[in-house]
């Protein structure tokens, strides 16, 4: 493996910010759609870049420049995957893609070097009829102000079903080469690179995205900002692969969810044995859980399974002030609660028009998602935006904490050579582990919703839900019913339907002159019963 305020900016090019100043520390800032004040105690400003948000489509991008003369790019930011690619010309089947942030022409670039001991690029996703093939190939690559010299990427000469390129930076045993089991062709792809080119010192980012209305965000090449969460971070290992033993995705142990409700309290939704391998991926747009739990939820949130457009609700579900809790890591371990404000995340119809309900209110998106047993748990941008999130690649540790969301401030905190993020912690989770079982990769920005079958489909009640037979935090077996919601369309339970409103919404474009994001035509995809949420 994403807003009530659409961003303001409307070009996925449009905004790019950059600083320079003395040279350490070594940290690379990229900053989503506005640059924050920096702190007066930094000994230098961080290079910086700005990433666009565009939630019609659920995901992050980041302006990239490629070859020489650089030719610039858009590619979505993502920690479930490790190779950078992008379109080449006419690469991207525009029957079944938008084709969204431009292509690479590698014929116009005069640093180019066709990396052929590679062999071909490919990789497939879940996604019926849906993958990437292309040549490796090595060039210059710029972000946040920096060039990147000589870094493996590839340019895709055929792509279906993919919205867009990929700023893949997670493991390097996660990249396509090792997928295709040929581990002896494992490169330096960014990550690496920006530690082997002395750009920053050690494998390691953060990321923070700040909340749904945002335009402002930073991932953080190098170190940390602990203005940009609350307490102190909570340390969890990373998990490995059940297969090879290896580490290849950014896999923490999930060991608990509970609903809090602000007049009836909190009630767990999980027993003490529970325990899933989860994913903390960028390049997910939605939230995954398993299907018992996303039932019991969308019931509760008054969830519409509309054929065409998945799971929708009223958008006032973001008005209830009631939180879901994910706790990781065991007993002691860090707590994120996600509000239920970012889980109403608004959407468009084909022509781009708002979503309604039957009664005229707005309709969203339902932020989660239902996983079957032995698919990825992918906690995806309605998870992260509550959660400032530190991977640590080199001691293969994540560091995690509720976001300080809108500051306005910074306090980085350099990761060195030696280091570790357990000097910004208050904890290091207990020993609770789990595996990824799933090796299987899905298709970045692509959100799956689709029918739930085990779920009647009906309208949107009046009051939000009773979540019955479960633990409560008391340890005994009963029924939680949360407080009443404010007054949602209550529609026809037989015939329950999703209308648009007669105003247009304009629609964000990735490339002014050339790519047209087609907002309602891409939730087709986004929202249908077909498509696996991203990698």
């Amino acid at each position: 493996m994403a807003t009530l305020l659409y961003r303001s900016c409307v070009l996925l090019g449009c905004l790019i910010s950059v600083t320079t100043a003395a040279p350490e520390p070594k940290v690379v800032r990229m900053q989503t759609s506005r640059v924050q004040p920096r702190s007066t105690i930094l000994k230098r400003a961080p290079l910086s870049v700005t990433i666009g948000n565009e939630p019609l489509i659920g995901l992050y991008y980041v302006n990239a420049s490629v070859g020489s003369p650089p030719q610039t790019v858009q590619l979505q930011i993502d920690t479930g995957s490790s190779d950078v690619w992008m379109f080449g010309p006419q690469s991207c089947n525009t029957s079944t893609s938008q084709c969204l942030g431009g292509t690479f022409d590698p014929f116009q670039s005069s640093t180019l070097v066709e990396f052929n001991n590679k062999g071909t690029f490919s990789i497939q996703y879940d996604t019926p009829g849906s993958g990437v093939v292309g040549d490796y190939v090595q060039d210059s690559f710029g972000i946040g102000g920096m060039t990147i010299k000589n870094l493996t990427m590839a340019v895709a000469t055929a792509a279906d079903y993919v919205p867009t390129g990929i700023m893949g930076i997670g493991f390097d045993t996660d990249e396509s080469v090792a997928r295709a089991s040929d581990e002896g062709l494992l490169y330096p792809n960014l990550v690496d690179e920006l530690v082997k080119q002395n750009l920053i010192t050690t494998h390691a980012y953060s990321l923070w995205l700040d909340d749904l209305d945002s335009d402002s965000g930073t991932v953080l090449f190098g170190g940390y900002d602990t203005d940009k969460y609350s307490g102190d971070l909570g340390v969890l290992q990373i998990q490995p692969d059940a297969q090879s033993g290896n580490t290849t995705s950014m896999t923490v142990a999930w060991t608990s969810l509970s609903l809090t409700d602000p007049t009836s309290g909190t009630t767990t939704l999980t027993d003490d044995s529970f325990a899933e391998p989860a994913v903390l991926d960028s390049g997910t747009s939605l939230c995954g859980v398993p299907t018992d739990l996303y039932n019991q939820l969308a019931n509760f949130s008054g969830v519409i399974n509309d054929p065409t457009y998945g799971a929708i609700v009223a958008c006032n579900l973001s008005s209830y002030t009631g939180t879901l809790n994910f706790g990781f890591g065991g007993s002691g371990g860090p707590s994120i609660s996600v509000p239920f404000y970012e889980l109403a995340v608004p959407t468009v119809d084909e022509n781009n028009d708002p979503l309604t309900l039957e009664d005229g209110s707005a309709a969203c998106t339902f932020g989660l998602f239902p996983v079957d047993t032995g698919d990825d748990i992918l906690f995806g941008d309605t998870f992260l935006r509550s959660a400032y999130v530190v991977y640590d690649l080199d001691n293969l540790q994540i560091g995690i904490a509720p976001t300080n969301f809108n500051s306005t401030t910074s306090n980085i905190q350099v990761i060195g050579a030696s280091d570790t993020i357990v000097g910004g912690a208050s904890s290091i989770a207990s020993g609770v582990t789990v595996t990824q079982t799933n090796t299987a990769k899905v298709t970045p920005g692509i959100a799956k919703t689709g029918t739930v079958t085990s779920l009647a489909t009906k309208a949107p009640a009046a009051t939000f839900g009773a979540i019955s037979g479960i633990k409560t935090d008391a340890g005994a077996t009963g029924t939680a019913t949360a407080a009443k919601a404010p007054a949602t369309a209550t529609g026809s339970a037989a015939t329950p339907s999703v209308t648009k409103s007669a105003a247009s919404t304009t629609i964000p474009i990735f490339d002014a002159t050339t790519i047209f994001m087609m907002g309602g035509s891409f939730l087709l995809m986004l929202l249908g019963g077909v498509f696996v949420v991203l990698g």
